[in-house]
């Protein structure tokens, strides 16, 4: 099973392993001062997490801040890498390897991997893997490779760096030799969590690609309108939709995107839409897929996520893993899983979900789950974040979140969902009013207190608005 929790801060350096076989990398071993120098930064990275921690107010029903020890951390120059470790006795070897700290020399390879010896051979279940950008595995027991790209050929996989896409990691890493540091240390979940930046709007996914934090939810929206609120999105600097078979509108989505891209001049590449298959059409996913793909008539789908958990669901996303490998599906994800689903659901799939999306709301918090879903490298993105059918105005008439509003001069739908872009969830309330897709896109104006935020969070009741 993936131990997501450790998207850890050590630097991110890790290998693009080589596809020929008997081929050979700079071997280097270990200095001693390399391992004081390392052991030394770890012990004291170690303590100042500690130490920030102490210092952390605890608040019901947060793990955020948590300490986790015994993390093997990965870090390139004084850059720290998030990275989801696999959980098997390679890493575990490796773990034990690292220590208080080493340094391993990685020398570029054919272009598209970093390759490192380890000098001592590691315990290895070799399969034949086909890797992406960020992988990072273990060739003939005793490299380390990191890839930029795609390869296929027989591997143990070791982990995958998050947070950095295939650019990134090239800039990161470099296309010459460079010198990466392993260390077991300890991290904070907020430090294992997404690079969720406000600033830059996006969030960083597993899967090596950025996604808006804030979008346009399609759900019950008609032909006419939904083209319409998807062209006024995309006009007014949204980027994000989200969309489903039962929505009963791909085809309309695809329409909107397709008219702005050629009214507004917006490139294929900077718009992002999610569209997710039902239980219903578990028995035959691939048919699924490919009728989304046709509906939507944009190239590709750059998120594609299970509506809710059914029948046939892991065979489902296995089948999304392969079209994932043919480039038709950039991104996978799940919607309406929570802990005891996830915790069941993860061992047996082999791609970890980018995104987990939610009911998520003031008076729905899922105080535990969020946490729970993040310290895994996992995106949370909440459906309903207004409160849903019947019971919007009851959530936007709430005293606490109008007197925050009226404080910032802003709407109670602007407070609710910056709320939730403060807590690391993304947002994509519906809408077929114009006015309203604007205004819930003006969220970067105002920024809510510590106080502020505590207050919206004595509001949960557990009440959850839907079934799912």
């Amino acid at each position: 099973m993936k131990r997501a929790k450790s998207v850890i801060c050590a630097g991110l350096m890790m290998l693009v392993m080589s596809a020929c076989a008997g081929r050979t990398s700079n071997d280097s071993a270990v200095s001693t001062s390399d391992r004081e120098e390392i052991s030394k930064e770890a012990e004291e990275m170690t303590l100042t997490a500690m130490q920030e921690n102490d210092r952390m107010p605890e608040q019901e029903g947060s793990k955020e801040e948590a300490v986790i020890m015994n993390e093997l951390l990965l870090s390139v120059g004084d850059k720290r890498l998030s990275v989801e470790w696999e959980d098997n006795e390679s890493v575990d070897a490796l773990k034990d390897l690292a220590g208080p700290g080493m340094k391993i020399n990685m020398a570029m390879y054919g272009g598209f991997e970093q390759v490192g010896s380890i000098g001592t051979s590691l315990p290895r279940n070799d399969s034949q893997t086909t890797t992406s950008p960020g992988d990072i595995v273990l060739y003939s027991g005793n490299q380390i490779v990191i890839f930029y790209g795609s390869n296929s050929w027989s591997y143990t996989r070791l982990g995958k760096i998050t947070g950095l896409n295939e650019k990134e990691l090239e800039d990161t890493f470099g296309n010459g030799d460079v010198t990466i540091g392993l260390s077991v240390g300890a991290q904070t979940a907020t430090e294992a969590a997404q690079s969720f930046d406000l600033e830059d709007r996006s969030v960083m996914l597993n899967s090596g690609y950025k996604m808006p934090i804030m979008g346009l939810g399609t759900y019950s929206l008609d032909h006419d309108t939904c083209v319409n609120s998807v062209k006024t999105l995309l006009q007014n600097g949204g980027r994000l939709i989200d969309t489903a078979y039962m929505y009963g509108n791909e085809d309309a989505v695809g329409e909107g995107v397709r008219q702005a891209m050629e009214e507004y001049g917006i490139p294929r590449e900077e718009i992002f839409v999610i569209t997710k298959i039902y239980p219903s059409q578990f028995s035959d996913p691939e048919a699924a897929i490919d009728m989304a793909l046709e509906k939507l008539d944009i190239g590709y789908i750059d998120m594609m996520l299970l509506h809710h958990p059914g029948n046939g669901d892991v065979e489902a996303y296995k089948t999304m893993e392969r079209y994932v490998e043919k480039g038709k599906i950039r991104s996978l994800g799940l919607s309406n899983w929570y802990v005891e689903e996830l915790t069941e659901f993860l061992p047996q799939i082999t791609i970890t979900p980018a995104l987990v999306q939610n009911e998520i709301h003031p008076y729905y918090q899922e105080q535990e789950v969020v946490p729970f879903i993040q310290e895994k490298g996992i995106v949370v993105q909440c459906w309903y974040p207004l409160g849903g059918r019947g019971h919007t105005s009851e959530l936007l008439a709430d005293e606490t979140i109008k007197s925050i509003a009226e404080a910032h001069g802003v709407s109670s739908a602007q407070v609710i969902l910056r709320w939730d872009l403060q807590r690391g969830i993304v947002v994509i309330p519906g809408s077929g009013n114009s006015d309203h897709i604007k205004e819930n896109l003006d969220l970067f104006g105002f920024e809510l207190t510590e106080d502020e935020m505590k207050q919206i969070s004595l509001l949960d009741r557990g009440e959850k608005h839907d079934w799912y």
